[in-house]
């Protein structure tokens, strides 16, 4: 499954999941959907296999909470979500389209 996938899926996942992806994180990243262990840790066999924690979907919701009220695109909604796990913050441009 594919970054952008994931992401565009995100009503249908369990909250309680970890997205992990392969670097460099771009929509075509490939990506692996992990339930949280019992330990919160993601299992070595999937940072063997390269991937690395991009986000929890729980904070993914969160972080669009506010943001989907506006109708951004597909590719805006992915676009803030990389930038909100790349830098641990909200992208300068989406205060643009909300208006401030």
């Amino acid at each position: 499954m594919k970054l952008k996938e994931v992401i565009a899926e995100l009503s249908a996942l369990p909250v309680e999941t970890y997205i992990c992806a392969r670097r460099p994180w771009t929509g075509e990243s490939e990506a692996a959907l992990v339930p949280f262990p019992e330990d919160l840790q993601i299992p070595a066999e999937v940072k063997e296999r390269g991937f690395e924690y991009f986000l929890e979907v729980s904070t993914v919701n969160e972080v669009l909470e506010g943001f989907m009220k506006f109708s951004p695109t597909p590719a805006q909604i992915f676009d803030f979500v990389l930038y909100y796990a790349e830098n641990d913050a909200f992208p300068d441009w989406a205060s643009e389209l909300c208006g401030h």
